[in-house]
């Protein structure tokens, strides 16, 4: 795929957030947001829940359009590690030397090989694994020494474009991180993994919470704010994920076991907003006010 500007990076995902009904509930303002609040894309638990409802629906256009424009935008996006930046705007500003590109060349190329061979069961957190291969690969010396001068030390990968750098007026601060810029935020690597992670969550919490709805005798009031700060910090997966209505069903539920009517009927309406035709969301709602009168 070519490289897009950030103008068509917003329009692809606009239009990926059509397909996937999502459009109501998610604003590109809050995607922005998200995306400069993250290390890497796939980080936000938001733009995780519209991968969940993608690969629900299995739909391969919205993921053509999703995945790439959301990787690719935050390379328009201010970073701090760059003096406030964009890794676009960096790489114009500071174009890298020969070597540099020769060396960040070499280094991508034989990371991918080494996850073409990870086994396909195999997980591992992509970010720290990548900075540890990118760590050794930076202290190899090389067999052409371009700035020795004759001298008899020989200068490690790392020191070369460090001096690179020097020699061309440009910031040599960022030599620690910028392969790994490169490389992790413009990868959906282990984000299967994560998506699998919060899903597992949810349904062990619920399993827990549907005992203590049905068996008021195991109802415990610190438990249940618990799950209520859970549901709280997860809700941006869940909104954009597949059943956002079940979603804030329970969410409704715990607000209200925690004693909390009017935070229960405000989600209440929420799960109406996703799926108006709820039966059990206008059922709780009809009991919550009949308690409350």
């Amino acid at each position: 795929m070519e490289e897009q500007t950030a103008t068509e990076a917003k329009q692809s995902i606009a239009k990926a957030l059509e397909r996937l009904g999502l459009t109501p509930f998610v604003s590109l303002e809050e995607i922005e947001k998200e995306l400069i609040g993250v290390e890497t894309a796939f980080q936000s638990r938001l733009l995780l829940g519209i991968i969940r409802r993608i690969m629900h629906r299995q739909d391969d256009t919205a993921a053509e359009l999703f995945i790439p424009a959301v990787t690719e935008w935050k390379n328009y996006l201010p970073h701090k590690d760059l003096g406030g930046l964009t890794p676009h705007e960096h790489r114009e500003k500071y174009p890298p030397g020969r070597y540099e590109t020769q060396f960040l060349a070499g280094l991508m190329n034989e990371y991918q090989a080494t996850l073409d061979l990870k086994k396909p069961d195999e997980t591992f957190d992509v970010e720290s694994n990548f900075n540890a291969f990118q760590d050794e690969y930076f202290n190899r010396i090389p067999f052409e020494q371009p700035f020795t001068d004759g001298k008899k030390k020989f200068m490690t990968l790392r020191e070369i474009i460090i001096e690179e750098r020097h020699r061309n007026n440009h910031p040599s601060d960022s030599i620690k991180s910028i392969g790994a810029k490169l490389f992790t935020e413009n990868t959906a690597e282990g984000m299967g993994e994560r998506v699998a992670e919060l899903d597992d969550v949810y349904m062990q919490t619920l399993n827990e919470f549907t005992t203590m709805q049905n068996n008021p005798r195991l109802r415990n009031r610190a438990r249940i704010c618990e799950i209520k700060k859970l549901f709280e910090r997860d809700e941006p997966y869940h909104r954009c994920g597949p059943e956002p209505h079940s979603f804030y069903l329970n969410y409704a539920m715990a607000m209200f076991l925690d004693g909390d009517a009017k935070s229960a009927l405000a989600l209440l309406d929420t799960a109406l907003e996703h799926k108006p035709d709820y039966t059990l969301a206008r059922q709780m709602k009809e009991r919550i006010n009949a308690f409350r009168q």
